[in-house]
């Protein structure tokens, strides 16, 4: 009975010993802080998926950055900033295969294979998908910018143009804008 108990402390104390080198191994941390001054923590290793992360470091070699300074992200507001964390993080724990063009598939799940990836864009509303897009192209996230751009461009698939304007907030052409339109760029009206 005793060895079983000192082998469950035992365990458990190699557990926390791992913990601790775990939390050793994963580097330093970084804080990226909102629009609206809320702060998110996360390894700096994540982190530094973002050009915009990189650049805002003082320290001329990224791998050898052991204080990295936390960076206010002043074009992203809370709610956003926080889904961009939770791919940053994702993404360093299983990176999204590459999105190669021309696209293998018609659909997004076709082209998207990895499950975490889909369920992240699709588990969104369509304003936050398009804060999405805008926050990893100020970021410079490319992974980021390619998945959302690409389940923007899957919804707007097979849409009319109404529908197109309608999804993406375009507002309507008055009448002199739409004659001058079908003047200037005839190639792009149907009739």
């Amino acid at each position: 009975k005793s060895q079983r108990t000192q082998g469950v402390i035992i365990a458990t104390m190699t557990d926390n010993d791992d913990a601790k080198m775990t939390e050793k191994e994963a580097g330093p941390t970084i804080k990226l802080i909102s629009r609206t001054g809320d702060p998110f923590e996360l390894p700096y290793v994540a982190a530094r998926l973002s050009q915009t992360v990189k650049d805002a470091q003082p320290c001329e070699d990224d791998d050898e950055n052991e204080s990295p300074e936390d960076v206010e992200i002043v074009k992203v507001d809370t709610p956003c900033l926080e889904k961009v964390v939770e791919f940053l993080k994702h993404y360093n724990e299983d990176a999204l295969k590459e999105i190669k063009t021309p696209l293998e598939d018609n659909t997004f799940d076709g082209v998207v294979q990895q499950v975490w990836y889909r369920d992240f864009v699709k588990g969104v509303d369509q304003p936050m998908l398009f804060d999405l897009v805008t926050a990893a192209n100020f970021m410079a996230i490319q992974p980021l910018l390619d998945l959302t751009c690409l389940q923007v461009s899957c919804q707007l698939m097979g849409k009319s143009a109404e529908e197109i304007r309608v999804i993406l907030n375009i507002p309507k052409l008055t009448a002199d804008e739409e004659a001058k339109a079908r003047e200037n760029h005839r190639w792009i009206f149907d009739d």
